[in-house]
């Protein structure tokens, strides 16, 4: 039985991104050419580089299905290379293999032929061993620091007696500073996270389990303090920490290929994991042992991820890629 072919086909699309070399080469999926007649065939994935100005396209056709594939597909595939004159090269993809016939007439028309065969959900545990880390922020703070627009003398009388609330404008109850450290937190998750990576690559190996503060400021404009009844003291800035952690958890791993060229050592791994929030990652593995990652949003488009610096943890610098 057939599915719809779309994850194999955007396997082998990340594949190829991977080999890429050169800035004239793209990448194509379901792109759709003009045979000799004037009609519109489509392509499952179709590469368009150039070599000394001449352009190369080549044309490569996924087929996902629990069988061999039979020579009736080679043939399909190659009446519709024919008719298209501007295609140079022949690659066909299947997740199950082929049919003696298959694979002599892909021979005789010059077809490569790949297997891009599934791992059970075992053995892909086995093969590659993939952690991933989660952000807990723990219900810890540091004292915060507040930031009032008045003189030194009264600073120091507020600091005597300050009940640790705060007032909104327009808004006559209290705010507790404890809940406006909260609030912040929580519409401010993305940035706290990534000053919590930032941090935690720093740790030494034997903390890295343990929790550690994250330093966060909030600028604040509608915001007082009430030292008595009648008077007003404007609050502009409040500095605080908060306690984070990161957990180890197993990753949820949806799906792996073995992608197998015509020389059985061109061997290429891919791993798609969860990553939470509709988000995938691709993980491709080349036959060098090189790993490229891709992400991959709710509406299956995918884009290569870059290094973006390096720690060392010998000198404690970053360096920018």
């Amino acid at each position: 039985m057939k599915n719809n072919g779309k994850s194999l086909e955007k396997t082998i699309r990340l594949i190829q991104e991977t080999l890429k070399d050169s800035e004239n080469t793209k990448i194509f999926n379901n792109y759709k050419i003009e045979n000799e007649s004037g009609q519109k065939r489509e392509i499952d994935i179709l590469i368009v580089s150039s070599i000394n100005d001449f352009e190369i396209k080549i044309a490569i056709e996924c087929k996902d299905c629990n069988k061999k594939v039979p020579v009736k597909e080679i043939e399909a595939f190659q009446s519709k290379c024919d008719r298209i004159k501007e295609i140079n090269k022949k690659v066909f993809v299947s997740t199950n293999g082929y049919q003696a016939d298959a694979i002599n007439t892909a021979k005789y028309y010059g077809i490569e032929l790949y297997t891009a065969n599934k791992l059970k959900q075992e053995d892909l545990k086995d093969w590659f061993l993939i952690k991933q880390i989660e952000l807990k922020i723990e219900p810890e703070f540091t004292a915060p620091i507040l930031y009032l627009d008045t003189t030194q003398k009264v600073l120091d009388i507020i600091s005597k007696g300050f009940n640790g609330v705060v007032y909104r404008e327009k808004v006559n109850e209290p705010i507790k500073i404890e809940s406006l450290l909260i609030e912040t937190i929580y519409n401010n998750k993305s940035d706290i996270k990534k000053s919590a990576i930032i941090e935690w690559i720093k740790l030494e190996e034997t903390k890295k389990d343990k929790s550690f503060p994250i330093q966060f400021e909030l600028y604040v404009n509608d915001l007082y303090i009430k030292p008595t009844e009648n008077e007003k003291i404007k609050l502009s800035r409040l500095e605080s920490s908060v306690y984070v952690k990161f957990v180890e958890r197993n990753a949820t791993i949806l799906s792996g290929r073995i992608v197998k060229g015509s020389k059985e050592s061109d061997i290429t791994k891919s791993i798609t994991v969860d990553v939470g929030g509709n988000l995938k990652s691709d993980i491709i593995i080349d036959k060098n042992e090189e790993i490229t990652l891709f992400a991959t949003n709710e509406n299956d488009e995918s884009q290569k991820l870059k290094t973006l610096f390096t720690y060392n943890p010998k000198t404690k610098k970053f360096n920018e890629e």
